[in-house]
């Protein structure tokens, strides 16, 4: 290949006769669990929906740099070296060539084939990878985000996350975009370049003005587009989004209520200007700048965007889409929670001529987000957090104030027991489940409260307690079913509901906890990693393998605290860290280590026969 070209080429061939160094000036390797996993999440998704279809994950940009001493070209990677790393990180693994090699012909992999410009670690690490046999070798690894990362690729390939047919589809039909850039190419101009780059017209526009293309009549047009725009903006409450004198109509004399949604009175109930960008055609939208700048909607500065929230606006669509084609055709194939699949999902959908069909989706975006707004965790910037915390909030809001000093504020949808269980079974979800696409738990919320709102146009807190606790006993059960006492392989969620299971004893039922553990300050947060209590490769005092393995000598912290902890022995850990900062698991190991003053296989063994029996009696 010339070093002018940019040409698709498959996985497989990705490092034939080639070798990729990344230069200093870029960042280390990066990538955790949830960008790892969305890639392979992704290729299973397109393996299953297209088996003999190829797959563009995306590109890598390199730049000639020498010739190695074997005759073979050495490339700087000037963008694309995560994917990259996570590729070589995958067929370098040891536990997938073992499992899936046997199975699958794997490209090889050699020492040379990549490493990091002034990084000795990670490129020793890179390097030695290759060589390992087995997975207890992994600890040895220095570079904390690439021993992460391995350790992930294990725990997925040993719980049959990745297999032997997702490989194959990897190998065969997965492309990746090289661009060879030219040797002469000023780098520094190239990438000015590519930062001067305008913004290209996002999905969910498509998909706005391909539904805006289906209606005929220019009045419905700026009755969808009104409704569009103030439902897209998800930092800040539907109520705030819709103009003052609007929201009574819509929300009742509170503002905390919908009114019956009808599209052909919605006109009449949303105020919106006869200038609004409403009549935007597919045409009109590619010739500028795609904005959210939420016109007509220009007296919504009573609420600051304070919100973060679980889901972005074009996977929010596709909650909507859902339960628009489910409600219609309940036996029909379900709407993939997959954004890359956007457009193709909402043409397939909506042809020219279903201007009904538009209609009643609009009904169902406002309605959607309404609920979505209303009885949906989000976390609120006012609070305090630190950056691995997550200040869950549920808030309603609702009127206060009179005549030009009316406002919407916020307050708990529930009352103050509800609301906590509420919060705590949706917290739950979001840190196992934190991207945004493919948020099944979210759906099955949305449709819950769907049904709630349709049947008595009010939530219950109860129901929907004892719809995610029935929810959350599934999935545990059906996580847990390959076994407890397989170290990282155990399943996150297995961690977090048994969290929330301690958490609704401690708090709900009234049982004593120990005095050590601070039920009352727990909160969950984005713990991502799975560690031993007792290190597996200690500097002393080693224990077997199938030993530390077990799920008593288990937890499950945020990655960077796994990386600094990871070769500590327990009494350290417990001492270096705010015990109130870990899960209540980790707390109940320290306050029986403390106790005990030891722990070892015993401690070990009856902790996780307690904590195994706590799993079984709340999936009775």
């Amino acid at each position: 290949m010339r070093d002018d070209t940019a040409a698709p080429m498959l996985v497989s061939r990705l490092f034939d006769g080639t070798r990729y160094r990344v230069p200093m000036y870029q960042r280390a390797f990066a990538w955790g669990a949830d960008e790892i996993q969305a890639l392979f999440t992704d290729i299973g998704d397109m393996r299953s929906h297209s088996p003999t279809g190829n797959y563009y994950i995306g590109t890598l940009v390199a730049h000639r740099s020498h010739s190695t001493d074997d005759g073979y070209p050495t490339y700087d990677v000037v963008d694309g070296q995560q994917r990259l790393t996570t590729l070589f990180l995958t067929f370098a693994n040891p536990v997938l060539r073992e499992v899936i090699g046997s199975k699958t012909a794997l490209p090889p992999v050699k020492p040379s084939m990549l490493s990091y410009e002034g990084r000795l670690r990670s490129s020793g690490d890179l390097g030695a990878l290759v060589l390992m046999k087995d997975e207890k070798e992994l600890e040895s690894l220095d570079d904390d985000g690439i021993r992460a990362a391995s350790e992930l690729i294990t725990a997925l390939v040993k719980r049959g996350d990745i297999t032997s047919e997702d490989i194959r589809y990897l190998l065969d039909h997965v492309e990746i975009v090289r661009t060879l850039l030219p040797a002469n190419t000023d780098l520094n101009h190239y990438f000015e370049i590519m930062n001067s780059r305008g913004e290209q017209l996002e999905k969910h526009e498509i998909v706005k003005a391909h539904l805006m293309e289906c209606l005929d009549d220019g009045a419905d047009r700026r009755v969808f587009a009104a409704i569009w725009d103030v439902s897209s903006d998800l930092a800040k409450h539907v109520q705030a989004r819709t103009p003052k004198k609007s929201r009574t109509h819509l929300f009742g004399p509170n503002w905390n209520e919908l009114q019956p949604v009808a599209f052909d009175t919605i006109g009449e109930r949303l105020a919106f200007s006869e200038n609004h960008a409403a009549e935007r055609g597919i045409l009109h939208l590619l010739g500028t700048t795609a904005t959210n700048d939420g016109s007509g909607t220009n007296d919504d500065d009573d609420e600051t965007p304070r919100y973060g929230t679980i889901i972005d606006f074009p996977n929010f669509l596709l909650h909507v889409l859902r339960l628009h084609v489910t409600t219609k055709r309940p036996d029909a194939d379900p709407i993939a929670l997959d954004d890359k699949r956007l457009v193709e999902q909402f043409k397939t959908e909506f042809r020219p001529g279903s201007a009904i069909a538009v209609k009643r989706f609009a009904e169902e975006l406002l309605r959607t987000r309404f609920l979505f707004d209303n009885f949906v965790i989000r976390t609120d910037s006012v609070r305090d957090s630190t950056e691995d915390d997550s200040n869950w909030v549920i808030h309603r809001p609702h009127l206060t104030g009179l005549g030009k000093n009316k406002k919407v504020s916020p307050e708990a949808a529930f009352d103050a027991a509800d609301q906590a269980r509420v919060l705590m079974l949706q917290a739950m979800y979001q840190v196992t489940d934190s991207r945004r696409s493919y948020k099944e738990f979210l759906y099955r919320i949305l449709h819950q409260l769907r049904a709630q709102w349709t049947e008595d146009h009010a939530i219950s807190a109860e129901k929907l307690v004892r719809h995610l606790e029935g929810m959350a006993a599934v999935r545990a059960s059906l996580d847990g079913a390959a076994g407890l006492d397989s170290g990282t392989a155990v399943r996150h969620f297995v961690f977090n509901y048994l969290d929330y299971v301690l958490w609704r004893a401690y708090i709900v039922d009234g049982e004593q906890a120990p005095p050590e553990v601070k039920v009352s300050e727990f909160r969950f947060r984005y713990r991502t990693s799975v560690e031993h209590f007792y290190p597996v490769a200690p500097e002393r005092d080693p224990l077997p393998y199938e030993t530390v393995n077990q799920f008593g000598n288990l937890c499950i912290m945020g990655r960077e605290e796994n990386s600094r902890r990871s070769n500590l022995m327990p009494k350290a850990k417990i001492h270096q860290y705010l015990s109130s900062d870990q899960s209540l698991k980790f707390q109940l190991m320290a306050a029986m280590a403390n106790a005990e003053d030891a722990w070892d296989a015993d401690q070990m063994k009856r902790h996780g026969a307690a904590m195994s029996a706590r799993l079984r009696a709340s999936q009775a």
